[in-house]
C-alpha cells in the first residue's frame, strides 16, 4: 500500500469562456492518492476531512475511486478552498482561501496509529509540509517511520500559498537525510533558488546536493523535455511524450503516483529491497509515468489513467 499524506481541497476552476468558477474535488496528495488507486495499487490518503459538506464529498469521492479511508480523521474546521486560472501556455495560477482549515490541521498521534505490514511507502509534498499543523505533524510521522517504510517527497510549490523560498528550502533540507525519493519540478527548482534558467546539468547538479544530504533517488519534471533521474551516482533522461494538451493540473500528481506503483509492482518499493534497485527497473516505472502524466495532461481536470489507458 501507498498512503498520501496531505492536503485535500476544492478546487475552482476559472472557464476561459464565462469567466465563472465551477468546483472541483482537488488537492494534490488526494489527487496522489486517486491516481495511485487508478494504476492498480492499493492506496490511502491520510489527512484531516471537514465535518462540511466538502468533506462529505471528499470521503465519497475517494470511496468511489478505491482509496482507503483508514488513515482520515475528521474536524469542524472548514474546508480549504483553491481557486485556479490558466495562462496562456496552460499553465496555472493559484489562489488560496484557507485560514485554520481542515487540510491544515491532522493531528499525528503516534500512539494509536498503526500502519501494519502492508504499508511500503508514505508519500508527501506540496504546501502541506510548510504551513499549520500539518508542517509539524508530517515531519514527526516521517522521523517515526523513514527506518521502516519508504519515504517519498515531492515539493510541489505553491507559492500562492506560502511565497517563503526559504520555508520551503529549510524543510525539505530538515527532510532529504530521512527521504528515500525525492522529486520536484523544474519549476520548483526555478522558484526555491531564485534562478533565471534551468536546463539538463542545473537539474543534476542540485539532485547531486539532495543525495549528498541523505536522499538516495531524485527525479526532477521538466514538462515536454522529461524527466531527469539520479540513482547511486548512475544519471538517466528519459524525454517527454508529445500531447495535445487541454489542463496541465494533476499532472505532477500523476507522474509521481505511477512512480511509485511502478517501482511497488516491480517489488521495489519495499524497506528491504529498495536499496537492491536498478536503474532498468527505474527507466520502466519513469517511463510508465511519464505516460500517466501525458495522458493527464491530454484531459480537462485532473483526471488520470487506468493501466488500460496508457
Amino acid at each position: 500500500m501507498i498512503i498520501s499524506c496531505g492536503e485535500a481541497l476544492i478546487d475552482f476552476f476559472k472557464s476561459d469562456e464565462t469567466g465563472q468558477f465551477m468546483p472541483l474535488i482537488g488537492g494534490s496528495l488526494l489527487n496522489v492518492s486517486v491516481a495511485v488507486a487508478k494504476s492498480g495499487a492499493k492506496s490511502a490518503l491520510m489527512t484531516n476531512l471537514s465535518t462540511d459538506q466538502f468533506g462529505d464529498a471528499f470521503a465519497k469521492y475517494l470511496a468511489e475511486n478505491g482509496v482507503s479511508d483508514e488513515f482520515i480523521t475528521r474536524s469542524e474546521h472548514l474546508t480549504g478552498l483553491m481557486f485556479v486560472a490558466y495562462n496562456a501556455d496552460k499553465s496555472a495560477s493559484y489562489s488560496y482561501y484557507g485560514h485554520q482549515t481542515a487540510e491544515q490541521n491532522y493531528i499525528y498521534d503516534a500512539k494509536n496509529l498503526a500502519l501494519g505490514t502492508e504499508v511500503n511507502c508514505l508519500h508527501f509534498g506540496s504546501f502541506s509540509l510548510v504551513i499549520g499543523q500539518t508542517s509539524i505533524s508530517y515531519p514527526a510521522l516521517i522521523a517515526n517511520e523513514y527506518k521502516n517504510h519508504i519515504i517519498s517527497i515531492d515539493l510541489n510549490i505553491r507559492d500562492a500559498i506560502e511565497p517563503d523560498m526559504s520555508l520551503w528550502d529549510a524543510q525539505f533540507e530538515k527532510l532529504l537525510p530521512m527521504t528515500h525519493i525525492a522529486k520536484a519540478s523544474a519549476d520548483d527548482v526555478l522558484l526555491m533558488h531564485d534562478l533565471d534558467e534551468i536546463n539538463q546539468d542545473i537539474c543534476f547538479e542540485y539532485m547531486q546536493k539532495w543525495q549528498a544530504s541523505g536522499a538516495k533517488l531524485s527525479v526532477i519534471t521538466d514538462a515536454e523535455k522529461g524527466a531527469y533521474i539520479l540513482w547511486q551516482g548512475e544519471r538517466l533522461h528519459l524525454k517527454g511524450k508529445s500531447a495535445n494538451i487541454i489542463d496541465t493540473v494533476g499532472a505532477g500528481d500523476c507522474f509521481i503516483a505511477n512512480f511509485l506503483s511502478g517501482l511497488e509492482s516491480a517489488g521495489y518499493l519495499n524497506i528491504d529491497k529498495f536499496d537492491r534497485l536498478d536503474m532498468a527497473t527505474i527507466e520502466q516505472a519513469a517511463s510508465r509515468a511519464i505516460d500517466a502524466a501525458t495522458y493527464t495532461i491530454a484531459q480537462k481536470g485532473a483526471k488520470f489513467p487506468s493501466p488500460t489507458d496508457i
